[in-house]
């Protein structure tokens, strides 16, 4: 099926809102000095050509997606390479979106697991501990549900506008690409 270039760059404004400024306040240089040191989790390898993001943001975007949308018996994140797709869509020239996006993983991988008094990084956490760390980002101070609820917000928009998710949320397509839907309405 052709890909559609014509989605929104992003959710600019309501990111940026929500992610940019929390996470300037949330931020130490200690913290920063800390991710810089700490080497990227063996996850998915980027693809040879990123567009807007870069390697770590993309290994980072891959394991939080994968939390937020898991594969199991239906497709989840990592079938349609969700953070290459992100990617994609992402306009380079958009720093302050991408400065977002990245402060917003980096306090996922470092700061969020003490959240259940994790101390090693959200990478490096088994998939109970990835969720239950996500659930709590969701309940705990105004800064972390709003990182969450942007970096999820982002990962959702972009999963349920792929065709692998549309299956899942019961939407058949677009009904220009179907040889005769009204048939299929009243089968």
């Amino acid at each position: 099926m052709r890909q559609d270039h014509s989605l929104p760059a992003a959710t600019r404004r309501l990111f940026i809102q929500r992610s940019v400024l929390a996470l300037a306040a949330a931020f130490s240089p200690a913290l920063l000095q800390a991710a810089a040191n700490t080497p990227a989790s063996k996850s998915t390898p980027p693809p040879k050509t990123l567009h807007a993001l870069s390697a770590d943001d993309y290994r980072l975007l891959s394991v939080v997606s994968d939390a937020i949308i898991p594969t199991d018996e239906t497709p989840g994140a990592s079938s349609i390479d969700l953070a290459a797709r992100i990617d994609r869509y992402t306009a380079p020239d958009d720093k302050e979106l991408i400065q977002g996006i990245s402060g917003a993983l980096l306090f996922i991988e470092h700061k969020a697991p003490e959240l259940i008094g994790e101390k090693k990084a959200f990478s490096r956490l088994d998939s109970a501990s990835k969720e239950k760390t996500l659930l709590a980002m969701n309940g705990a101070s105004p800064l972390t549900n709003t990182v969450f609820t942007a970096i999820r917000g982002l990962c959702l928009f972009y999963f349920y506008t792929h065709e692998a998710g549309w299956k899942q949320i019961g939407y058949d397509g677009p009904l220009i690409q179907q040889a005769n839907p009204s048939l299929k309405a009243d089968a």
